[in-house]
């Protein structure tokens, strides 16, 4: 019996060793939750500060571009039964009502990210397709804080993309200590300004950098995630 656990151990170890130099070796081109974080992790890392200096203002510098594919295979993690990196830590995706919401309807209402005015369709409101909850240091007893990012039924691609943005965009600017660690309405607000302001530019950089931006090739929730819907009445 020892003997045949050993040789499972030492087959699954092989599994493991030949999968992360498959991976290495075809870089897959398709954006996951631990491909992404790679992605946006260096991104904010690199481009942050400037990102706050014209925040507001008309200057659009140029940005460090996001990593390519191949980049990001060669940091991807493939260790058996451990978190692949540390958003685990700080950033819950697909919580649910009653998790993200626990106060109700009215929480749930403020929590909601209006448009731009001009995304009004027949004089009707428009709202993003996810809803995100800032958690401060004091709140959640971490360094970090936390974050939680749920989707709306029907959320596309961009709209994964753009909440996942947004998440990565909050939790940096807590990092930074940007704002008074207990305003989570001014974190989460001005982290929305950021991924607005920087979205456009970020998307064209992905697909330049050889990501496939298709619809499909976009998943960050795990099959217990939650997504909402709102039923008319």
């Amino acid at each position: 019996t020892a003997g045949i656990l050993a040789g499972f151990v030492v087959l699954s170890a092989v599994h493991q060793v030949c999968t992360y130099k498959a991976i290495q070796a075809v870089p897959l081109k398709t954006l996951d939750r631990h491909r992404l974080h790679i992605v946006l992790e260096d991104y904010m890392q690199a481009n942050f500060d400037q990102i706050i200096r014209q925040s507001g203002t008309h200057q659009h510098d140029t940005l460090k571009a996001p990593l390519t594919p191949t980049e990001v295979a060669e940091r991807e993690s493939f260790l058996p039964l451990m978190p692949p990196d540390q958003s685990v830590r700080w950033l819950s995706v697909g919580a649910s009502l009653v998790d993200i919401c626990p106060s109700g309807v009215d929480e749930l209402e403020s929590l909601m990210i209006q448009e731009e005015r001009e995304a009004e369709v027949n004089g009707v409101d428009q709202y993003e397709k996810y809803i995100l909850k800032v958690l401060t240091s004091s709140t959640t007893g971490s360094d970090d804080g936390a974050i939680q990012l749920t989707f709306f039924e029907g959320a596309s691609d961009d709209d994964l993309l753009k909440g996942m943005f947004h998440a990565y965009a909050a939790h940096e600017c807590m990092r930074n200590e940007v704002f008074r660690e207990d305003n989570t309405s001014t974190i989460a607000k001005h982290s929305y300004e950021i991924t607005k302001s920087q979205m456009p530019q970020f998307m064209n950089n992905l697909e330049e950098r050889g990501w496939q931006m298709e619809t499909g090739f976009v998943n960050v929730e795990c099959g217990s995630s939650c997504r909402l819907k709102i039923q008319e009445v």
